[in-house]
Protein backbone atom coordinates (compact mmCIF):
# COMPACT_ATOMS: atom_id res chain seq x y z
CA UNK A 1 0.00 0.00 0.00
CA UNK A 2 3.09 2.32 0.61
CA UNK A 3 4.04 2.36 -3.19
CA UNK A 4 0.44 3.80 -3.61
CA UNK A 5 0.09 7.69 -3.74
CA UNK A 6 -1.91 7.75 -0.78
CA UNK A 7 -2.01 11.55 -0.80
CA UNK A 8 -4.68 11.39 -3.71
CA UNK A 9 -8.23 11.18 -2.05
CA UNK A 10 -9.03 8.31 -5.03
CA UNK A 11 -6.64 6.34 -3.43
CA UNK A 12 -7.84 6.78 0.25
CA UNK A 13 -11.59 6.46 -0.60
CA UNK A 14 -10.74 3.51 -2.53
CA UNK A 15 -8.73 1.95 1.02
CA UNK A 16 -12.09 2.88 2.75
CA UNK A 17 -14.48 1.55 0.18
CA UNK A 18 -12.70 -2.06 -0.04
CA UNK A 19 -12.58 -2.36 3.52
CA UNK A 20 -8.52 -1.55 3.78
CA UNK A 21 -9.61 0.93 6.81
CA UNK A 22 -10.97 -1.13 8.92
CA UNK A 23 -8.12 -3.70 8.79
CA UNK A 24 -5.37 -1.04 9.47
CA UNK A 25 -7.26 -0.21 12.24
CA UNK A 26 -7.11 -3.38 13.63
CA UNK A 27 -3.39 -3.85 13.16
CA UNK A 28 -3.33 -1.53 16.05
CA UNK A 29 -4.77 -4.08 18.29
CA UNK A 30 -1.74 -6.61 17.58
CA UNK A 31 1.20 -7.40 19.50
CA UNK A 32 3.22 -7.44 16.28
CA UNK A 33 5.28 -3.99 16.56
CA UNK A 34 6.38 -3.96 12.90
CA UNK A 35 2.24 -4.48 11.71
CA UNK A 36 1.41 -1.67 13.94
CA UNK A 37 4.01 0.77 12.23
CA UNK A 38 3.01 -0.30 9.05
CA UNK A 39 -0.37 0.92 9.67
CA UNK A 40 0.39 3.83 11.24
CA UNK A 41 2.58 5.12 8.26
CA UNK A 42 -0.58 4.68 6.16
CA UNK A 43 -3.03 5.93 8.47
CA UNK A 44 -1.08 9.40 9.27
CA UNK A 45 -1.05 10.30 5.37
CA UNK A 46 -4.78 8.77 4.34
CA UNK A 47 -6.07 10.46 7.87
CA UNK A 48 -5.42 14.06 5.98
CA UNK A 49 -8.90 13.40 4.57
CA UNK A 50 -11.87 14.58 6.46
CA UNK A 51 -13.93 11.74 5.61
CA UNK A 52 -12.09 9.03 6.31
CA UNK A 53 -11.37 11.74 9.99
CA UNK A 54 -14.87 10.86 11.10
CA UNK A 55 -14.80 7.24 9.54
CA UNK A 56 -11.96 6.44 12.03
CA UNK A 57 -13.80 7.88 14.83
CA UNK A 58 -16.80 5.99 14.11
CA UNK A 59 -14.89 2.53 13.82
CA UNK A 60 -13.36 3.53 17.39
CA UNK A 61 -9.56 4.06 15.87
CA UNK A 62 -8.58 6.98 18.22
CA UNK A 63 -9.14 4.66 20.93
CA UNK A 64 -6.68 2.43 19.52
CA UNK A 65 -3.94 5.04 18.22
CA UNK A 66 -4.49 6.35 22.35
CA UNK A 67 -3.63 2.67 23.91
CA UNK A 68 0.07 2.80 21.66
CA UNK A 69 1.00 6.39 23.13
CA UNK A 70 1.95 4.11 26.12
CA UNK A 71 4.38 1.59 23.42
CA UNK A 72 7.85 1.63 25.02
CA UNK A 73 8.49 2.12 20.90
CA UNK A 74 9.30 5.81 20.00
CA UNK A 75 8.66 5.30 16.26
CA UNK A 76 5.07 3.92 17.09
CA UNK A 77 4.71 6.83 19.98
CA UNK A 78 4.81 9.46 17.35
CA UNK A 79 3.54 7.76 14.60
CA UNK A 80 -0.04 7.59 16.90
CA UNK A 81 0.55 11.04 17.85
CA UNK A 82 1.12 11.98 14.34
CA UNK A 83 -2.23 10.66 13.08
CA UNK A 84 -4.06 12.25 16.32
CA UNK A 85 -2.97 15.48 15.35
CA UNK A 86 -4.68 14.87 11.71
CA UNK A 87 -7.67 13.26 12.80
CA UNK A 88 -8.90 15.77 16.05
CA UNK A 89 -10.26 18.08 13.06
CA UNK A 90 -13.66 18.66 14.93
CA UNK A 91 -15.09 18.25 18.52
CA UNK A 92 -16.05 14.30 18.32
CA UNK A 93 -12.46 13.11 18.07
CA UNK A 94 -10.95 15.93 20.84
CA UNK A 95 -13.18 14.85 23.04
CA UNK A 96 -12.94 10.98 21.79
CA UNK A 97 -9.36 11.92 23.40
CA UNK A 98 -9.92 13.44 26.16
CA UNK A 99 -12.13 10.83 27.66
CA UNK A 100 -9.55 7.81 27.09
CA UNK A 101 -7.18 9.50 28.95
CA UNK A 102 -5.21 10.63 25.42
CA UNK A 103 -4.16 13.76 27.22
CA UNK A 104 -2.24 12.90 29.74
CA UNK A 105 -0.31 10.62 27.72
CA UNK A 106 0.17 12.78 24.89
CA UNK A 107 1.21 15.72 27.53
CA UNK A 108 3.93 12.41 29.02
CA UNK A 109 5.60 12.54 25.39
CA UNK A 110 6.38 16.01 25.67
CA UNK A 111 8.76 15.46 28.55
CA UNK A 112 11.65 14.47 25.84
CA UNK A 113 14.39 15.15 28.15
CA UNK A 114 14.93 15.87 31.90
CA UNK A 115 17.41 18.62 31.55
CA UNK A 116 18.30 20.55 28.61
CA UNK A 117 22.39 19.54 28.66
CA UNK A 118 21.52 15.61 29.10
CA UNK A 119 22.28 14.53 25.42
CA UNK A 120 21.24 10.97 24.89
CA UNK A 121 21.55 8.38 22.17
CA UNK A 122 17.91 8.57 21.51
CA UNK A 123 17.82 12.65 21.86
CA UNK A 124 16.98 13.02 18.03
CA UNK A 125 14.02 9.89 18.23
CA UNK A 126 12.75 11.55 21.78
CA UNK A 127 12.58 15.26 20.05
CA UNK A 128 10.79 13.54 17.07
CA UNK A 129 8.01 12.15 19.36
CA UNK A 130 7.44 15.53 21.60
CA UNK A 131 7.00 17.07 17.98
CA UNK A 132 4.39 14.48 17.33
CA UNK A 133 2.93 14.87 20.67
CA UNK A 134 2.94 19.10 20.69
CA UNK A 135 1.19 18.50 17.48
CA UNK A 136 -1.72 16.31 18.54
CA UNK A 137 -2.11 18.81 21.76
CA UNK A 138 -2.61 21.75 19.49
CA UNK A 139 -5.19 19.76 17.39
CA UNK A 140 -6.57 19.29 20.81
CA UNK A 141 -6.74 22.59 22.50
CA UNK A 142 -9.57 23.72 20.47
CA UNK A 143 -11.48 22.29 22.99
CA UNK A 144 -12.36 24.09 26.13
CA UNK A 145 -12.17 20.71 28.37
CA UNK A 146 -8.91 19.68 26.30
CA UNK A 147 -7.18 23.21 27.55
CA UNK A 148 -8.06 22.23 30.96
CA UNK A 149 -6.99 19.14 30.70
CA UNK A 150 -3.88 19.82 29.54
CA UNK A 151 -2.93 22.43 32.34
CA UNK A 152 -3.78 19.66 34.89
CA UNK A 153 -1.35 17.04 33.44
CA UNK A 154 1.21 19.20 33.42
CA UNK A 155 1.56 20.21 29.92
CA UNK A 156 2.12 24.25 30.48
CA UNK A 157 5.43 23.75 31.80
CA UNK A 158 6.39 21.12 29.69
CA UNK A 159 5.35 23.51 26.65
CA UNK A 160 7.42 25.85 28.47
CA UNK A 161 10.69 24.04 28.41
CA UNK A 162 10.45 23.38 24.79
CA UNK A 163 10.47 27.06 24.16
CA UNK A 164 13.71 26.71 23.95
CA UNK A 165 14.04 24.53 20.90
CA UNK A 166 15.82 25.73 17.95
CA UNK A 167 14.13 23.51 15.54
CA UNK A 168 10.85 25.00 14.18
CA UNK A 169 9.04 22.88 13.57
CA UNK A 170 9.09 21.51 17.43
CA UNK A 171 8.03 25.74 18.16
CA UNK A 172 5.13 25.61 15.62
CA UNK A 173 3.02 23.39 17.52
CA UNK A 174 4.30 24.54 20.95
CA UNK A 175 3.30 28.03 20.30
CA UNK A 176 0.19 27.09 18.83
CA UNK A 177 -0.67 24.70 21.52
CA UNK A 178 0.36 27.31 24.11
CA UNK A 179 -1.80 30.30 22.40
CA UNK A 180 -4.89 28.24 22.49
CA UNK A 181 -4.20 27.27 26.20
CA UNK A 182 -3.72 30.99 27.06
CA UNK A 183 -7.47 31.81 27.00
CA UNK A 184 -7.60 30.08 30.41
CA UNK A 185 -6.74 32.71 33.07
CA UNK A 186 -5.07 29.80 35.04
CA UNK A 187 -3.01 28.89 32.41
CA UNK A 188 -1.92 32.56 32.00
CA UNK A 189 -1.07 32.62 35.57
CA UNK A 190 1.12 29.51 35.02
CA UNK A 191 2.84 31.09 31.39
CA UNK A 192 3.97 34.03 33.16
CA UNK A 193 7.28 32.76 35.03
CA UNK A 194 7.98 30.95 31.50
CA UNK A 195 8.13 33.76 30.17
CA UNK A 196 9.83 35.60 32.14
CA UNK A 197 12.64 33.12 32.21
CA UNK A 198 13.00 32.93 28.27
CA UNK A 199 13.79 37.06 29.00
Amino acid sequence: MMELDLMKETCQLAILDLGGLEVLLNLLDTNDIRCKIGSLKILTKISQNVQLQQTIVHMRGLQRMVNNLDSPVKELQALAAETIANVTKFQRARRTVRQHGGIRKLVKLLDCFPNSADLRANMEKDLEVARCGASALWSCSKSTKNKEAIRRAGGIPLLGRLLRSPHENMLVPVVGTLQECASQISTIQELQPLFMELL
